[in-house]
């Protein structure tokens, strides 16, 4: 069920008003059973899979929260990664045993033999949302067992905490200190809703205006980049950095927006990344509970910056490798992971050279540097992103070299619009830097009067622009 559809409007508008008319364990029960029903939409069997992890996952918390020196925290963390690695990452598993071993015996016929003849189907499904229902309950897992969750929720709460469907499918991935206490004092706020209302359009607007209308443009280069010329393949890399931003920035909008209209504030997931003058800024700005997630549960279990220099730069590229990896089983996202882990390392021993020559890392840029850095840090972005969309490790090497060295080919006549869309882009980063009007106090009447004007503006938009829709990017994952 997708958010910009029809029937997605006519489900969240009966739950909207049910949600609101009901009161204390029945407006509990009634969204955890909707969030069910949500993804049972997709997939019935699925559902019934997913609601069986997360009692197994809630049973298993409660044992650790009485004694964080359960058998049970281990039980528990082996049964979420093996769901995930079964899921997600066989395929490639198996794959890369055929690489190696170059036995017939991992052929892809063979599995899929097996499979049919055992269980009556040849290919495993890849379950929607696994990776962030995953990371979710792995962290709250790990903060139970540190003693860092104290909440102890009932089942009823756990589970509405994993399954709340707004945040469900594409994150942004929630911690039990942002979610638990909310459910203590739970009223409409005239702030909160007219917040949410906004973030709903501003996400329909990146999503669907943007996103949507980019999509036929450039996915066609990243398939075939040797049909198209040299500056074709750059647009590519650039308009793809524009859409992914509007696209998985406007479900968070979204995401966040839902949830406001139903009482809960889901965390913000992206603070204006392209105008980062570092990578290292473009991470602390970009899928923000991604990146704190892997920092709190990979990196500093690592040892972080707590170790040797040698040692901190094999951390940052482990830590990102597994961020790429995380994205899908393909060597590309790998790769991309893996080039953000070497460019933060390198950004890093700068910095440290920087201060052994006594330089102030710390002292405000001029603005030229400003610049220079936001043109550094979003062409890497744009051009790692060969390997992030990429379809296989030879068209995303070869979109690369075409762009650098030069290639004829066809151009795609709407070279304007990614141009567009890229500064419009750019301005929706801008707008995530202002927090005054008309966000700050929506009981004024200038900030509804905005709203007003901005919906209409929203709806036109949408409906001369809107071609039909694709799936949000994130939804693979």
């Amino acid at each position: 069920m997708k958010f910009t559809s029809l029937s997605f409007l006519a489900f969240f508008l009966i739950v909207y008003i049910v949600n609101w008319s009901v009161k204390g364990s029945f407006r509990l029960v009634f969204l955890f059973l909707v969030s069910i029903l949500f993804y049972a939409a997709w997939s019935l069997p699925f559902a019934f899979h997913f609601l069986a992890l997360v009692l197994f996952n809630h049973l298993c918390n409660q044992r650790v929260q009485k004694d964080p020196n359960s058998k049970f925290f281990h039980l528990l963390l082996f049964v979420n990664l093996s769901n995930l690695f079964f899921f997600k990452y066989f395929y490639f598993f198996w794959d890369s045993l055929l690489y190696i071993t170059g036995s017939q015996f991992f052929q892809p016929e063979h599995i899929q033999d097996f499979l049919h003849s055992q269980f009556g189907f040849e290919s495993i499904t890849l379950p929607l949302a696994i990776s962030f229902y995953s990371f979710q309950m792995i962290a709250y897992a790990v903060d139970v067992k540190r003693g860092d969750a104290k909440e102890n929720p009932d089942f009823l709460r756990f589970g509405l905490f994993i399954f709340f469907f707004p945040q469900l499918v594409a994150g942004p991935i929630v911690r039990h200190g942002e979610f638990f206490y909310q459910l203590e004092k739970w009223t409409a706020n005239k702030h909160q809703l007219l917040e949410g209302v906004y973030l709903v359009f501003l996400g329909l607007l990146k999503k669907v205006v943007i996103a949507d209308n980019l999509s036929p443009i450039i996915e066609p280069i990243f398939s075939n980049p040797n049909g198209f010329d040299q500056l074709t393949n750059w647009l590519a890399m650039f308009g793809y950095a524009a859409r992914v931003f509007c696209d998985f920035s406007g479900y968070t909008d979204l995401a966040r927006g839902l949830g406001k209209l139903l009482g809960i504030d889901l965390p913000e997931n992206f603070k204006a990344p392209f105008l980062s003058v570092s990578n290292r800024e473009l991470w602390a700005r970009w899928h923000m509970t991604l990146s704190s997630w892997i920092k709190d549960y990979i990196y500093v279990p690592l040892g972080g910056s707590r170790v040797s220099e040698i040692r901190q730069y094999f951390n940052l590229i482990v830590t990102f490798s597994a961020a790429g990896i995380w994205h899908g089983a393909n060597v590309t996202f790998f790769m991309w992971g893996f080039l953000h882990g070497i460019s933060l390392s390198i950004e890093r021993k700068w910095e440290t050279y920087r201060k052994s020559k006594g330089i102030d890392t710390k002292k405000p840029l001029p603005t030229y540097r400003k610049v220079l850095g936001v043109f550094y840090a979003f062409s890497l972005f744009a051009i790692t992103i060969a390997f992030f969309n990429g379809p296989d490790m030879p068209r995303s090497l070869q979109l690369l070299s075409n762009a650098f060295f030069g290639h004829s080919g066809e151009r795609i006549v709407k070279t304007e619009f990614v141009l567009y869309s890229l500064v419009v882009t750019f301005l929706f980063n801008y707008l995530q830097t202002k927090e005054s009007f008309p966000r700050a106090n929506w009981s004024t009447a200038k900030s509804l009067g905005f709203l007003v004007v901005f919906g209409f503006f929203s709806l036109v938009l949408l409906g001369y622009l809107a071609p039909g829709g694709t799936e949000f990017i994130y939804f693979q994952f």
